[in-house]
């Protein structure tokens, strides 16, 4: 199968940086969702209470807000696989800790807020870095369907870590999903080893606040990212939160156990896997406005189809288009804002971008549980859903903008600095 045969999945991988991280992103990743699952069962275990769960899968909130702007700046600075390395050595520390004290006996959901805590400070630093990566490993026409492929490498990992997470539990407890979560990194350490990349583009150096507060004033500014971020939030804080409490609908509402758990998983992250894949073999930044509109629309009613059931086998239908749909409004975003924004302002603008990512799941998980501990964990489903119904009539009225601003006038530069290329080839041709 050549190159042309796989459209943009091809362009994205014939880059050998993008392949060699790629692969050691991968296997990380599945250790990553390996852990997440296993935390969230833990803290069902430790107390079968939903309100715990909610604050175990929440607890990196503040951490995670409070690093993740320090994180942009140092991103626009200058983009350290050094430091990189050294944030992924973190993460396996604190998985190795996380798995020590499961083996010992010793764990409680105290410990594990505060190992969540630890991790959040990391995380925060390190997605951001991660993320403005991803421009300096592929050619500019291969950032769409890099950004689709990377998405789809994290939601495989959401089809294979569950699963092997709802196996190892099953059979050796989750000690030891901790603790392959901790040799996972390993591969992503020896895969930045490998990688070389050129530097990004100077900034303009201020102090760390004021550079901070410069790329969120840039942000919130744009009257094409501000729209994205406005409901990459809304989408975090709503829809994505289920999936952070499968462990206590499967506790609660199918009376099932870590098995139901992987498979709900599994469901989730192969719908996500299916759409992501459909969208990096697309490998085109055209579209992708309205697309983000569509999910908007077809995100609450996946919520309400999951909430209205207490079959597993519909509810594994339901998570499987919620995944579809949580993964195209998330690739088509991302690209649009990597397609968008000042090289100068990256790294900012995409720590704003994953604080988004992480807070509001870990916002609404909060809410979610909380709420869920005396309403129920269907009420508060109904009424995100039905939160959610306004978000899409907010951003279809400001459709046909957004179309202009982050399409229309991009690919309108490209072709003229494309026609000014040829014309200067063209000249130099003519002078020889």
């Amino acid at each position: 199968m050549n190159q042309r045969s796989l459209g943009g999945i091809g362009r994205a991988f014939s880059n050998p940086n993008f392949r060699v991280y790629t692969a050691g992103s991968a296997v990380s990743l599945i250790g990553t969702w390996l852990q997440k699952t296993a935390v969230g069962w833990t803290a069902w275990e430790l107390t079968h209470d939903p309100a715990w769960v909610g604050i175990v899968v929440s607890a990196d909130l503040v951490t995670t807000v409070l690093s993740s702007p320090y994180a942009g700046v140092i991103a626009d600075r200058q983009t350290s696989l050094r430091l990189l390395t050294i944030l992924q050595s973190l993460c396996l520390l604190q998985a190795a800790l996380l798995a020590i004290l499961s083996f010992l006996g010793l764990m409680t959901v105290e410990l594990l807020v505060v190992l969540t805590l630890l991790l959040g400070i990391i995380m925060g630093f390190n997605q951001p870095i991660r993320q403005s990566l991803i421009n300096q490993l592929v050619r500019k026409e291969d950032v769409a369907p890099a950004v689709a492929m990377t998405s789809v490498i994290y939601n495989v990992a959401r089809v294979i870590g569950p699963s092997i997470a709802g196996l190892v539990i099953h059979f050796a407890g989750a000690g030891a999903a901790f603790a392959l979560n901790a040799l996972s990194f390993v591969a992503m350490i020896v895969a930045i080893r490998y990688v070389t990349i050129a530097p990004a583009p100077a900034m303009v150096r201020g102090r760390v606040l004021q550079d901070i507060f410069a790329g969120y004033r840039y942000a919130l500014s744009h009257r094409g990212i501000m729209p994205l971020l406005v409901t990459s939030l809304v989408s975090a804080v709503l829809l994505r939160p289920v999936t952070e409490m499968l462990p206590a609908y499967v506790g609660e509402v199918f009376k099932g156990g870590a098995g139901d758990l992987g498979l709900l998983m599994t469901a989730h992250g192969a719908g996500a896997t299916l759409f992501g894949l459909a969208q990096a073999w697309r490998g085109a930044s055209r579209g992708l406005v309205r697309l983000t509109t569509a999910t908007l629309l077809f995100g609450p009613f996946t919520m309400v189809a999951f909430g209205a059931t207490d079959t597993l086998w519909f509810a594994a239908v339901s998570i499987f288009a919620m995944g579809a749909v949580m993964t195209m409004r998330g690739t088509s975003t991302q690209t649009l804002i990597q397609n968008n924004v000042d090289p100068t302002m990256r790294g900012r603008v995409l720590s704003l971008y994953s604080m988004i990512f992480n807070v509001g799941p870990a916002a609404g998980s909060l809410m979610l549980g909380v709420v869920s501990s005396w309403a129920g964990l269907h009420i508060p489903l109904y009424v995100a859903a039905g939160l959610g119904l306004f978000v899409w009539l907010w951003m279809l009225r400001r459709e046909p903008e957004l179309v202009r601003v982050l399409e229309d006038e991009p690919a309108a530069a490209a072709q003229a600095e494309a026609d000014e290329a040829q014309a200067a080839a063209v000249r130099q041709k003519a002078a020889e």
